[in-house]
């Protein structure tokens, strides 16, 4: 597939357009199974240029959490990430995570990891803090495990120093649960 095979759906995520429409609209699963059919493509097709992989990383770091809630299947999006997001050429690092309790105890950890507590008590206490609460998790993450370092973006506009994880090469044995945070009352 060329980048143009899918021309809508993929300026959808370099435009930064929202996701909240098609995750909740009556027709969800067919909008899953199309932008399931975008990531296995973009799987197989890296970004042909530097303009358009800085604007996808940027969008990751924005709206990636949309994605993977729209996408529903964590190993397809994390397989096209290691294509699509600049590789990690770094050590092992200490990373945080604010998690929400119920998708940490599921096994569904997301992608979204810091090097700054303080980033991960805000999404543990805020946006992940529904259902049982939000956990901030810490690891010593090894640098294969790490597909991606901060955007321009993510390091210097939101100050949130965002590396795209992929959990999948975590030993789970080592993720440590040092907070947690009682869910919002609604």
């Amino acid at each position: 597939m060329t980048q143009g095979g899918y021309p809508s759906l993929l300026r959808h995520i370099l435009e930064g357009k929202e996701y909240m429409p098609l995750i909740r609209s009556r027709d969800v699963e067919k909008h899953r199974a199309q932008w399931r059919a975008l990531i296995h493509d973009l799987s197989a097709c890296p970004p042909k240029e530097p303009e358009i992989a800085d604007s996808f990383h940027t969008q990751w770091h924005v709206s990636g959490h949309r994605i993977r809630e729209l996408v529903a299947d964590d190993d397809l999006l994390m397989n096209m990430l290691w294509v699509w997001l600049p590789r990690y050429e770094g050590p092992h690092l200490v990373l945080y995570r604010g998690e929400n309790r119920d998708r940490f105890q599921g096994g569904r950890i997301g992608t979204a990891w810091s090097d700054q507590r303080e980033t991960a008590r805000m999404f543990a206490s805020g946006l992940n803090n529904t259902g049982e609460g939000g956990v901030i998790l810490n690891v010593v993450a090894p640098a294969d495990a790490i597909i991606a370092g901060p955007s321009e973006h993510s390091a210097n506009w939101l100050r949130e120093r965002e590396f795209t994880v992929d959990w999948r090469k975590l030993d789970k044995s080592k993720i440590e649960q040092i907070q947690f945070f009682t869910p919002h009352k609604r």
